[in-house]
Formats: C-alpha cells, sequence, structure tokens
C-alpha cells in the first residue's frame, strides 16, 4: 500500500504502543492512515511554517486526536507524530532521522496498523 503514496516521509506508529495506549484489541479495526501531501521548496528555516494534519479518531479508551507535522529546521527536515486525550499525557512518535528532501512534493505522515 505504501506505494501508493509516492514519495513518503512517513513514521509508523507501532501497533503495540497504539493498543496498549488505547485500549482497544488489535483485531478491532483495519490499518489507520493519517497523512498530508505538501510542497517543499527544498531550503528548510526555522522561520517556515509546519506542514501538519490532524485526525480525530474514536478508539476503546474515548475520542483521541492523531496529530502528524513535518516540521522545517535549518537546513533540514523533521517529521512528529502524537496521539493526545485530554486529561492524558500525549504519546509522541518523533523520527529522529534529519531529512534532506528537495524541491517537490511529498507525502508524511503516519499509520496505526492493529494487525501485528
Amino acid at each position: 500500500m505504501s506505494g501508493m503514496f509516492g514519495k513518503v516521509a512517513a513514521v509508523a506508529a507501532v501497533a503495540t504502543a497504539a493498543v496498549a495506549l488505547a485500549g482497544a484489541p488489535a483485531s478491532a479495526a483495519d490499518t489507520a492512515y493519517n497523512t498530508r501531501s505538501v510542497w517543499l521548496d527544498g531550503v528548510p528555516r526555522w522561520s517556515d511554517a509546519d506542514a501538519c494534519t490532524t485526525r480525530s479518531m474514536t478508539l476503546a479508551g474515548g475520542n483521541y486526536t492523531w496529530t502528524d507535522c513535518i516540521r522545517p529546521q535549518d537546513g533540514y527536515y523533521l517529521q512528529t507524530s502524537s496521539l493526545s486525550k485530554p486529561g492524558l499525557d500525549t504519546a509522541y512518535l518523533n523520527d529522529p532521522v534529519q531529512h534532506h528532501f528537495s524541491q517537490g512534493t511529498y507525502t508524511f505522515g503516519s499509520l496505526l496498523d492493529p494487525h501485528f
């Protein structure tokens, strides 16, 4: 399925972490995607705006907010993913790789795969 996403800067949210956080059984649903395509100029600067996509989802533990961002730094891009619920600590999945993308359109995001 990753072929349909073209150029991908993705971090896969580990199913076990999502299941442990949400308390949902692994067979409860199909793989869910939170992705966005964005044009990058290939010259990232701290002053550039983050590109984010946010999705609400209902898991066994209630309603959650799932956010993925590509964050320009000075000379490279970082990707972050988070899953949050009011009243609980936010779970972060940060890609430590400094991405050096040339100018173009890229699809970034993450997935939650309950079929591990």
